[in-house]
């Protein structure tokens, strides 16, 4: 398996109130094509109760850097204690929101030098000796992307208060 450089965990945002869950997967997936980034959805599941609905999304959003080196986003979104409101226009839910970042750099992630262990050797002697100013810059780069997602998201979640 490649290596994983974790550039950010755990950035979080919270809210309580009032979210259009479909106005925000349009922001996420636009921001992911401005971006050139590859939007998957990774999980999703919703649980209904009697009273309210809980709800775990996981997005992955991936760009590839070059053949060795890809930035990759985890977005996990948590929603609870989510009642159905109806506005004029459209449907919305209310209750507790997490949304929580991990930015990542994956090198090798197609797995072509840690075949056997010298080749790893290699690598990772090559990732440390040569590469490093690259990887400074790809982790710089994908640390700005990704509290420019986190300012947008937040800004949008303020104003759909």
């Amino acid at each position: 398996m490649g290596e994983t450089d974790y550039v950010i965990r755990d950035l979080t945002i919270r809210k309580e109130g009032v979210i259009d869950f479909r106005e925000l997967y349009k922001l996420m997936k636009e921001w992911c094509k401005q971006r050139k980034y590859q939007f998957l959805e990774k999980e999703y599941s919703d649980k209904d109760s009697e009273k309210s609905k809980t709800l775990l999304v996981r997005w992955e959003f991936r760009k590839k850097v070059d053949d060795y080196t890809r930035e990759i986003i985890d977005t996990i979104i948590k929603g609870s204690n989510l009642k159905e409101a109806k506005t004029t226009r459209k449907k919305v839910f209310q209750g507790s929101i997490l949304i929580s970042f991990d930015a990542y750099v994956e090198k090798d992630y197609e797995e072509n030098w840690g075949v056997n262990p010298v080749s790893k050797f290699i690598r990772e002697v090559f990732d440390k000796i040569v590469m490093n100013q690259h990887f400074d810059k790809v982790n710089k780069e994908l640390r700005n992307e990704t509290y420019a997602l986190f300012d947008e998201l937040k800004k949008y979640i303020k104003a759909s208060s």
